[in-house]
């Protein structure tokens, strides 16, 4: 097939459904463009650049100058052995001539090359490139449904489609031709579909170039980014109609940019009188009910009695769209009123005996209980940190759960307050600002892009909670296992990490742990097991915490070789390690000597001690003397942290063990000197991994 001259053109695929959730949009855009990039890549199709589209009702990509075929593929195919392919007369035997009837070459096409298992005839073969409509027909169907969506369905039109949401339409042009293809009885066209207020009719794609200004006389904006401009500046200019500004909020804006076509924000307003209710509650309400936009005055220090709406209908009725949100708004506002309200008649003192009545989770006791753990808990932690305020932090422990019982909390779309309504209601029960601030702080942070504890008895509060969390989740043997993670504990040790790190907090998790573990007075003997388990699974975070961090990955192993768990700890080691590693000449040398100290310790299961006076050879004798005399220095530096210092110390054992292994024999035939000379290694061993277990390291 051809299309004339023409030998490049755009390539349009769009993909029509119904209603799309927002959160899907994105992540289902990006992959479908992956696909489509890697199948022109796999299939040797050359390509420009693209981009990729969506709105609620369709993904779509758009790729420029694609080739039309593949290049010409020369194949060089093997023929057989050269001595049966001619006679004695040097005639082409009927082996040979079946090669060439196979692939319908003549003898002038053959040529001779020598392999491994001896010469061969050999002929090379032009492979015409396909056209870039079969190569679609033939993958059409992976490239759709290879994308991974967190839910997806099927729909009693086409019971064999599995896709987030049913398919409708399929939109794929190449240049101003339609690409034929099919998904189970969806048959692609050159047609796509309006927006509501076109009365989603038909409308033609006359080339694929012109999709995206096609779509917008339709009343589509295909581009998020241009629909994300339209909403922030609209909203400005609403706002400054009532000499407000908009508060703001990057998550509402996504999911305004993700949940319209054509979007088309309005004003509206509600009774001055809601402005008593918290105003975290307010503009919740105003977000999770209605979608909307809370605004404030310009120095930001109360909110106005006004909200703007995203609606997808630019053609709507604008006084009667503003009338159902004002109801609807005060309806929402009137019930928030009335939770706030009863929740008042009622102290976060008085719900913590409440609590005992409530289950944490189901064999893990009360939420009483736990609010006994983390008072115990986050008195250790905290008692091992500088300038922590006590009092505060355990006030705030014995209250930060009571929240839970309250009719805001307890009503779904507040849940996300927890925590946050808390440190309203203790300011409003006159307990100090600092307590109020740590109990608003617990749940901090609840995602990479989330803001970390301001407070240092926050932070504490917040990575006592999630170790507890965590240690509850193995006891109950709810373990994550591949992408299934129930109670979200993967999140919640990266959220312990990054306030270690960030508030360089010197926490050693492993001996927490068992403390944690003893508070929930198991009646079972495997708690030592439990206990490696929780510290095996808090390294293969923190692995993968460090590696995001582009330390590489011997040096991780070097530091995750030691058997404390204290992030921030071993941050600094790798850092020191990582730096030594670029800057030392010996640095390899040094690997080297303890890779073989390490060799040697391997079937060694014997702790042994040693006996200078056992020493015989003047190597051995000089390898101890100078260990023993940097001991006390590299103490010292290991209890400063400072490990390339400690690592620049170490280097000067490096010449006495190379002469050790050079010049004295370990494992003699005599025992007692045997054993000797390894409790020898063993020293150099453990004061090597008071930084790091440097065998760990790959060299080159």
């Amino acid at each position: 097939m051809t299309l004339g001259n023409l030998t490049k053109a755009s390539l349009l695929l769009e993909i029509g459904t119904e209603e799309l959730p927002a959160s899907f949009l994105s992540n289902g855009a990006k992959q479908l463009y992956k696909n489509i990039t890697d199948f022109l890549s796999n299939n040797r199709i050359e390509h420009g650049d693209g981009v990729y589209y969506y709105t609620p009702k369709r993904l779509s990509v758009l790729i420029h100058d694609v080739a039309f075929q593949q290049p010409t593929q020369v194949i060089e195919i093997q023929g057989p052995p050269l001595k049966f392919s001619f006679n004695e007369k040097g005639e082409p035997t009927q082996v040979t001539y079946g090669f060439l009837k196979t692939h319908n070459a003549s003898i002038k096409d053959v040529y001779t090359k020598k392999t491994d298992k001896g010469e061969y005839l050999y002929l090379k073969k032009k492979t015409p490139g396909k056209n870039i409509f079969e190569l679609l027909k033939e993958n059409f169907k992976q490239i759709v449904l290879s994308i991974e969506f967190p839910k997806v369905m099927r729909w009693d039109i086409n019971r064999n489609l599995v896709f987030v949401r049913p398919i409708r339409w399929l939109t794929v042009i190449y240049g101003d031709r339609l690409v034929p293809v099919t998904l189970e009885c969806i048959k692609s066209t050159k047609y796509t579909y309006g927006s509501r207020s076109y009365k989603n009719k038909k409308i033609l794609i006359t080339k694929a170039d012109r999709y995206p200004k096609i779509l917008k006389k339709a009343g589509v904006l295909v581009s998020p980014s241009e629909r994300r401009d339209v909403i922030l500046k609209r909203l400005k200019e609403l706002s400054l109609e009532v000499n407000s500004k908009v508060v703001e909020d990057h998550e509402l804006l996504d999911e305004a940019t993700n949940t319209c076509e054509s979007p088309y924000p309005v004003i509206c307003e509600f009774d001055a009188k809601y402005l008593e209710i918290p105003e975290v509650v307010l503009t919740t309400t105003l977000k999770k009910h209605l979608r909307a936009f809370a605004l404030k005055s310009h120095d930001c220090k109360r909110l106005q009695p006004y909200f703007i709406v995203i609606t997808d209908t630019p053609t709507c009725d604008t006084k009667t769209v503003k009338h159902w949100y004002e109801e609807a708004a005060k309806a929402r506002l009137d019930d928030a009123k009335f939770y706030f309200e009863e929740d008042l008649k009622y102290s976060l003192e008085k719900r913590v005996e409440d609590e005992k009545e409530v289950i944490w989770i189901e064999g893990l006791g009360s939420l009483f209980d736990k609010t006994k753990r983390l008072e115990k808990l986050a008195l250790v932690i905290g008692q091992t940190i500088s300038g922590v305020n006590i009092k505060a932090l355990l006030r705030a422990a014995y209250l930060s759960k009571a929240d839970l019982l309250t009719n805001m909390v307890r009503e779904k779309e507040y849940t996300s307050l927890q925590g946050i309504i808390g440190g309203v209601y203790a300011r409003l029960s006159n307990e100090d600002e600092l307590v109020a601030r740590i109990i608003a702080e617990q749940y901090l942070p609840q995602s990479t892009s989330d803001s970390l504890p301001q407070t240092i008895e926050g932070a504490i509060l917040s990575i006592a909670d999630k170790v507890d969390n965590i240690v509850g989740v193995f006891i109950i043997n709810e373990v994550p296992s591949g992408s299934v993670d129930k109670f979200g504990i993967r999140r919640q040790a990266n959220a312990i990490f990054m306030i270690c790190l960030e508030k360089k907090l010197f926490i050693d998790f492993k001996p927490i742990v068992t403390l944690n573990l003893s508070y929930f007075n198991l009646k079972n003997n495997h708690t030592d097991l439990l206990e490696e388990q929780i510290v095996s699974f808090l390294k293969d975070r923190l692995r993968n915490v460090f590696l995001e961090q582009k330390i590489n990955y011997d040096v991780v192993n070097a530091i995750l070789a030691l058997p404390e768990v204290n992030p921030y700890d071993l941050y600094l080691r790798g850092q020191a390690l990582t730096k030594f590693r670029a800057s030392s000449e010996d640095f390899e040398k040094l690997i080297i000597g303890q890779k073989r100290v390490t060799n040697i310790l391997k079937t060694c299961n014997t702790m042994y001690h040693v006996n200078p006076d056992l020493f015989r050879e003047p190597e051995e004798i000089q390898l101890y003397n100078k260990a023993q005399t940097i001991k006390n220095e590299l103490d010292f530096l290991v209890n400063k942290r400072a490990y390339l210092d400690a690592l620049e110390l170490l280097l000067k054992l490096r010449v006495d063990i190379d002469n050790f292994f050079d010049k004295v024999l370990v494992m003699t035939d005599d025992a007692t000197i045997r054993n000797n000379r390894l409790a020898l290694l063993q020293y150099i061993r453990s004061l090597f991994q008071k930084v790091a277990d440097l065998s760990e390291i790959v060299i080159s």
